[in-house]
């Protein structure tokens, strides 16, 4: 389908071809006409189409990195985050002249897409990054969460000159742009220094359309220092919002089944997050008393559901214990919920048509937005029963549901009260869990890639008045302190934690703690230390069961001897620092990074838990020594 909209974007096919092309990928004709109505015109058409001709359009005169800098700016781009190099310098003496750009500097290139990912999750803006040619592949591996999850991100490189590339030079490879193609929407590489701007423009309306992913730009550094005058474009010329409404017949449809149905179940996704759509989903749900399942482990990112309401009964399963057999299951936003279950009629809607029925066949997809859509079936719902018959319903499919969720609630409170987990000397992560939901504050936006974390994630709020929940779905480990550093620009006068774990810590490396320090961003930062990679080795050990579990030798996962100490660490970049052991303890720790949050500075706390599982006990690893190989003696 992108390929559709890039040939319709760049003239090559016209308005009738891509009607037609986007009808046999399956999309309605409704959708269609709506896709190509919502679709900016081109440059020439707006800069006809404005008043005077020059509404939103400015010319400008400078060299490529000038152009590159006044475009973004003209796109409402606030903040670049960056790592440098030589032939980026265009970029950063533009940024001279153009305040209106914030630079964020990272000290690696992963923490850099890290925080320009956490950035627009948390603004809904395009996060634009800007990192070294060489360093291109350490960007990519936190790229691949922003491709999962399409996260809108502008990732830009100063590419060897137009004369240069190719003759094998000390940092130039072959084949760069083509590397990105399988974690972005499109790649583009600027072909003259008059187009750059043109070209950013392009880059910037790819990465925000719905469903929105990361893009990338590569310009040869050869261009940025040439001289050129071109337009640039205000982003109203060339945004796309995309509110696609659903066909009134399918909505009443829906409807009709959600009404009838014996034994509903609605699952919630991501899109329902990015589409601000939570309220009307809540609306749905009371106001047909329908359990609501999902945003359960990897392959979500946030938690668009209160998780303590009524109607909540959990992370979604193909075979659920409740409700039991499903007869209606209508799928707001989750690809990965969007499975068949027998004998159930399954009603999907996504506001992406490239993943809806991608994996299971779907007997009443939608395209839509998700808070119209759900919206527009409210709006049916209520049209087809009065309120005495939606009450009646309603009451009795709620009442089902309100003692399921209650029995899960005392079985959490019973395993949170469980001397195991509510005394001793050392901290489990049911204690760990309970112990943030009670220290936290309620509109704390929780910023986590702690694969172990998720353990604990029943203990806490999340949702509607409570705590906002940002993850990643593929669970690229390394992404979790950087992203919060963004998440924290994105929204400085809340309460921004990040937590991972030891291992990802360890992984993403803690430089992203320099940028917390420069920037003074107040966030608490938790290290959740088992020092282990503990759930890799559970699921190693329980589902391969070979020999290692079979010997008790952990080959792979211990990663102690050496037991680092992260708060050093920490303090080595200027952030304040603690190690916690004693639950009894965390409590006070948990005040003083909010102290020093409250007075503009970011805090650390080095958390010991528990190794869990099989396996969990044992401190073995492969013993080696490179010293005791020396033949030499000194």
């Amino acid at each position: 389908m992108k390929d559709l909209l890039k040939k319709y974007l760049d003239s090559g096919i016209s308005r009738r071809q891509l009607m037609r092309g986007l009808s046999a990928v399956g999309v309605s004709g409704v959708a269609a006409k709506t896709l190509a109505d919502s679709f900016a015109p081109t440059p020439a058409m707006a800069q006809a189409a404005a008043p005077g001709g020059t509404d939103g359009i400015r010319e400008v005169k400078g060299n490529g990195g000038m152009l590159y800098m006044q475009q973004l700016k003209s796109a409402g781009v606030k903040y670049m985050f960056f790592n440098p190099s030589t032939g980026d310098a265009p970029f950063y003496d533009a940024a001279v002249d153009v305040p209106e750009i914030q630079l964020i500097k990272g000290i690696q290139e992963g923490a850099v897409v890290a925080m320009a990912d956490g950035y627009a999750r948390l603004s809904g803006n395009v996060g634009v990054a800007h990192i070294a040619n060489v360093g291109l592949p350490n960007g990519m591996t936190q790229l691949v969460n922003s491709w999962k999850d399409q996260i809108p991100v502008l990732l830009t490189v100063a590419a060897f000159g137009t004369e240069t590339a190719g003759r094998d030079y000390a940092q130039d490879y072959d084949h760069q742009e083509p590397m990105l193609q399988p974690i972005t929407k499109w790649f583009w590489v600027a072909e003259s220094t008059a187009g750059i701007a043109d070209v950013t423009r392009r880059a910037l309306k790819f990465a925000t359309t719905p469903p929105s992913g990361p893009v990338f730009l590569s310009i040869p550094d050869d261009l940025l220092k040439a001289q050129a005058t071109a337009q640039v474009y205000d982003k109203k010329l060339f945004s796309v919002p995309m509110r696609i409404r659903p066909d009134q017949k399918d909505t009443e449809a829906v409807a009709k089944m959600l009404i009838e149905a014996k034994n509903p179940l609605i699952t919630v996704g991501d899109e329902v997050t990015m589409c601000q759509a939570e309220m009307e989903v809540l609306q749905l749900a009371e106001l047909l008393g329908i359990p609501v399942a999902g945003q359960g482990g990897q392959g979500n990112w946030s938690k668009p559901f209160p998780t303590k309401h009524p109607l909540f009964i959990g992370a979604f399963v193909r075979n659920m214990r409740f409700p039991g057999p499903v007869d209606v299951h209508f799928n707001i936003g989750d690809q990965g919920a969007e499975k068949q279950m027998q004998g159930t009629t399954l009603i999907s809607m996504r506001r992406d048509p490239t993943g809806l029925a991608r994996a299971w066949p779907v007997n009443m997809p939608l395209v839509s937005d998700i808070k119209l859509g759900v919206a527009d079936i409210i709006t049916a719902v209520k049209a087809m029963a009065t309120k005495e018959k939606l009450k009646q319903i309603a009451d009795g499919r709620a009442g089902r549901a309100g003692e399921y969720s209650a029995g899960m609630a005392k079985l959490r409170q019973a395993m949170a009260t469980d001397k195991d987990a509510g005394s001793g000397n050392s901290i489990n992560m049911v204690r760990l869990g309970v112990e943030l939901e009670k220290g936290l504050e309620k509109d704390t936006i929780y910023v986590s890639d702690c694969d172990s974390g998720r353990s604990m994630d029943p203990f806490l709020a999340w949702g509607g008045a409570d705590k906002s929940y940002i993850s990643t779905g593929p669970n690229i480990l390394g992404w979790g302190v950087a992203a919060a550093m963004g998440a924290k620009l994105a929204r400085p006068d809340r309460p921004v934690v990040s937590c991972v774990g030891d291992g990802s810590f360890m992984f993403g490396g803690p430089q992203p703690l320099w940028s917390q320090s420069r920037y003074k961003a107040p966030v608490t930062n938790i290290v959740v230390n088992n020092m282990s990679y503990n759930n890799e080795r559970n699921r190693i050990w329980t589902f391969i069961a070979g020999q290692q579990f079979k010997t008790g030798k952990d080959m792979t996962c211990y990663n102690g001897s050496p037991d680092v100490n992260h708060a050093k660490a920490s303090e080595a970049f200027g952030v304040e620092a603690e190690v916690v052991i004693e639950p009894g303890k965390i409590q006070d720790a948990l005040g003083r990074a909010k102290r020093a949050n409250i007075e503009g500075r970011p805090y650390l706390l080095d958390i010991h838990v528990d190794r869990a599982g099989v396996g969990a006990a044992s401190e073995w690893y492969p013993p080696f020594s490179i010293a005791d190989m020396r033949t030499r003696k000194v």
